[in-house]
């Protein structure tokens, strides 16, 4: 006895070792000539990383497993995969592998599939990879027949597909379908040319968008299907189905055949329940929140119907349509409701191409309290010329519609009143044919106020009047408030209709009126964004770090060409206040030009001309030109912190300067110039220009007389200015400085580090006491009458260190001594040294 279960011992362990080793055997080659039959029989790269065969996973089954199956088309879609598996796992019983009455499988199972139908911009389609067979068609139905007679057959009793993904992407129309996150279980049986199979799943979100435009979006679908499958007729009936569109309960019943490379479509949709509650469910679940703690009541219904034949451009008749009666919606906290709520659209197609669809609004009807809007609209021709015919008639109290609709953070007060009908061909507009479009109405607007978290000011518009035609929408003096700010617009807005239904540019020629803009508020009108912060614990923060700058650059949109004839009476920028602002400004692709602007500020006057695009950091170019005309010193000194970084000297400096300048560069986000990126040149002068009690001027009392730095009168001139990277470059030129002939050069680098020289010749008369005794003993010091000194300013701007040069002073004053007397040459020479060395301590 223990020797015969030693016996069988050996027999099973030898039966299950074989039961392992033997598909390793076969592995190789099976993966082999697998990749190898497949790819010679279609037209298409058909890949996968490995093919597992198990004896031992389900035993008695047998396990079958493709890992990464990848199928990429080739030619026009080479780069392009039609479909991958990661993982595809079949089951069925061993006895099946042998059986001659047909294959069972019990089981299919996909994880994580993707198949991405592709039709290109030529017609093609990806999925069309079938080699063409070069074998007669009577030898092909010989085959099938004997086939047929064999009794091989496929019997598949279960699929399960997890976390598909699912793309059909029409070039050619410019037209998306995509289901993520498919779920299905597919059971029943599939027995040779028949089956009867139950669906049941769904996916979590469906996406449909034509020619850039999303019309379905987050939206989820769940379906029960029963299906009646004929593979010799193919023929394919629904029988049962139940289909959940974000909760709306639908119905599609019906039949599909596919005789040939055509289809046969009769197909009908019903909503299983007409509640209105039914109706919001296709609201997307992104939006749900809105549609918490609601209460309605009324009916609405959806019916369709696909009825005709598919072949090539030849599409089925179909119908959709919607109507809703008696609608209305209460917010459970809000104490007004939107009533009278009604629709009828249909959607509809006869037999043929795609561009006989017609989509028709007979009426769109709601109101709150005594604001009621109606809307009507019809299309035809969608994919080659559209028509439309459109009316908007309506008058929105906003003060009612916020006491029925939440507004979560905005605030909207005022009333809307319009009335807005257009027909025409969209071929009109794109040719400028505006004659052949039939367009008008009105747009009133009172007391309209708006309000966000995301402004800093609120807008306001107390009234305003907009006309509508074909060509333009006319502003008449439409009042615009933001915060201290105020605006009066007139004139036209073109291309509105290119720009709302093409994304062509918004044109427009305003002119601009103004009592008062404050430019600190306007640059500031954004709330800039910011990321929340995870909390983290009190005693693990770091210390407190300096707030970053605001962000103040902005963008001039792409899209929009609009000019502005502008006339401002006051304006304040930083400190700076301006009046009487005059000119053109222009906001064209992106970029905003200034041409001719004139205005006063600081006592004098300055023109602008130039332009100012943004980038995407948030360093925007600038390229200037800018004439200032007797700008007031004193003032320039206390507004422009520019002026007290760069001149402090102006401090205690009284007259005017003008300077005429070309620069341009970038600017930080903070609108601070980037110093190394500025490039530019220029004139600079100055008018009755004096320096009262400059410390600088004080450091030259050893030279001057004391009364002559009190206050220096410095001669007006005219300098010429160039920068370099940021570096200022000032040529010699020459003026005269408490009445002394001085010529004056030097530069300011990016590190505001100053190097400049003065360079003085001082008359006789104009030595302090000091000098003049120290003079007055030198042989030949009556031809003495003017002495070259030199001031050179180093370091920072603010407080540089000043040097006093007085070697052309030594030598000049030698060869005057040398001329007089040759005799006691060195006494003079020391005399002058000591009076010198007197004249530095």
């Amino acid at each position: 006895m223990k020797k015969a279960l030693i016996i069988i011992g050996i027999v099973v362990a030898l039966l299950v070792a074989s039961l392992a080793v033997i598909p390793l055997f076969f592995k190789q080659p099976l993966l082999e000539k697998t990749k190898t039959t497949i790819n010679n029989n279609v037209n298409a790269k058909v890949e996968f990383t490995d093919f597992k065969l198990s004896l031992l996973r389900s035993f008695p089954k047998v396990t079958l497993e493709l890992t990464n199956v990848v199928v990429v088309g080739k030619g026009e879609f080479q780069n392009d995969t039609l479909c991958a598996v990661p993982s595809l796992r079949t089951k069925t019983g061993i006895g099946q592998l042998f059986s001659k009455d047909g294959v069972a499988i019990e089981e299919i199972i996909l994880d994580r599939p993707e198949l991405k139908l592709i039709v290109g911009t030529t017609g093609n389609a990806n999925w069309d990879i079938a080699l063409e067979s070069d074998e007669p068609e009577e030898t092909a139905a010989a085959q099938d027949a004997a086939g047929e007679e064999s009794g091989l057959e496929l019997q598949l009793e279960k699929i399960k597909i997890e976390h598909a993904n699912f793309v059909y992407d029409d070039r050619d129309l410019n037209m998306l379908f995509r289901l993520d996150d498919i779920n299905f279980d597919i059971s029943g049986k599939m027995y040779g040319s028949a089956a009867q199979l139950l669906l049941e799943g769904g996916a979590r979100q469906l996406l449909f968008n034509y020619e850039g435009a999303n019309y379905v979006s987050n939206t989820s679908v769940e379906t029960r299907t029963m299906l009646n499958i004929d593979y010799d007729k193919m023929d394919i009936e629904i029988q049962e189905n139940e289909l959940l569109i974000n909760r709306l309960p639908l119905e599609i019943l019906g039949l599909i055949q596919m005789p040939d490379s055509s289809m046969n479509f009769d197909l009908t949709l019903n909503t299983k329940k007409s509640g209105f509650d039914n109706f919001l469910a296709l609201v997307p679940p992104d939006y749900e929140e809105y549609l918490k703690d609601i209460q309605t009541s009324g009916n609405a219904t959806i019916s369709g119907a696909v009825k005709g034949i598919y072949s090539g451009e030849n599409y089925p008749a179909f119908t959709l349509n919607l109507k809703v009666d008696n609608g209305n919606l209460r917010y459970a906290d809000l104490p007004e409701e939107v009533k009278n709520i009604s629709a009828d659209l249909s959607v509809a197609k006869p037999q043929g191409e795609l561009d006989l669809t017609e989509v028709n609004i007979a009426k769109a009807h709601a109101e709150v309290k005594n604001s009621p809007v109606d809307l009507t609209l019809k299309l035809k021709n969608l994919f080659t010329d559209p028509w439309f015919d459109g009316a908007l008639v309506g008058n929105v109290n906003f003060d009612d519609l916020k006491d029925a609709l939440p507004m979560d953070s905005v605030d909207i007060a005022g009333t809307v009143d319009a009335n807005l009908f257009v027909k025409g061909n969209y071929s009109a507009i794109e040719n400028e044919e505006y004659e052949k479009i039939q367009s008008d109405g009105t747009v009133l607007l009172s007391g309209f106020i708006y309000s966000s978290p995301s402004l800093t000011q609120q807008v306001l518009i107390p009234e305003g009047k907009l006309d509508f035609s074909p060509r333009a929408v006319t502003l008449s003096e439409l009042g615009l408030k933001v915060g201290q700010s105020d605006f009066r617009l007139s004139g036209q807005v073109t291309n509105y209709l290119n720009y709302l239904l093409k994304d062509g540019t918004l044109a427009g020629k305003l002119r601009l009126n103004s009592n008062f803009v404050n430019l600190n508020e306007l640059l500031r009108l954004q709330v800039a964004e910011q990321e929340p912060e995870a909390e983290t614990p009190a005693e693990n923060k770091p210390a407190p770090e300096i707030a970053e700058q605001e962000v103040l650059a902005f963008d001039i949109p792409q899209n929009i060409d609009f000019t502005f004839q502008s006339k401002i009476e006051r304006a304040v920028f930083e400190r700076l206040p301006i009046t009487n602002i005059n000119g053109l400004i222009t906001a064209r692709n992106g970029k905003l030009a200034l041409d001719g602007l004139n205005m006063n500020m600081l006592d004098g006057e300055m023109k602008l001309s130039g332009s100012y695009q943004n980038t995407p950091e948030n360093q925007p170019f600038f390229d200037f030109g800018f004439d200032l005309i007797k700008v007031d010193i004193p003032k320039a000194y206390q507004t422009l912190v520019s002026i007290q970084k760069m001149i402090p000297i102006a401090r205690q400096s009284q007259g005017k300067f003008s300077t005429s300048l070309k620069v341009n560069g970038q600017m930080s986000p903070e609108f601070k110039l980037l110093a190394p990126t500025v490039d530019g040149s220029g004139l600079f002068s100055t008018e009755s220009l004096q320096i009262v009690g400059s410390p600088l001027f004080n450091q030259l009392k050893g030279i001057l007389k004391s009364e002559k730095l009190n206050d220096v009168k410095v001669d007006d001139f005219k300098a010429f200015v160039e920068v370099v990277d940021g570096s200022i470059q000032l040529k010699p030129f020459s003026t005269r400085i408490a009445d002394q002939e001085t010529t004056i050069s030097g530069n300011l680098n990016t590190e505001n580090l100053l190097n400049m020289r003065l360079d003085f010749n001082v008359q006789r008369d104009a030595f302090g006491n000091d000098i003049q005794n120290i003079l007055s003993v030198l042989p030949g010091q009556e031809r003495i009458q003017l002495i070259p000194a030199s001031v050179v300013l180093n370091g920072p701007v603010g407080k540089p260190e000043v040097k006093i040069d007085l070697e052309k002073a030594r030598k000049m004053i030698t060869e005057e001594v040398k001329k007089s007397t040759k005799e006691n040459l060195q006494q003079n020479l020391n005399k002058i040294g000591e009076g010198l060395r007197k004249f530095l301590k």
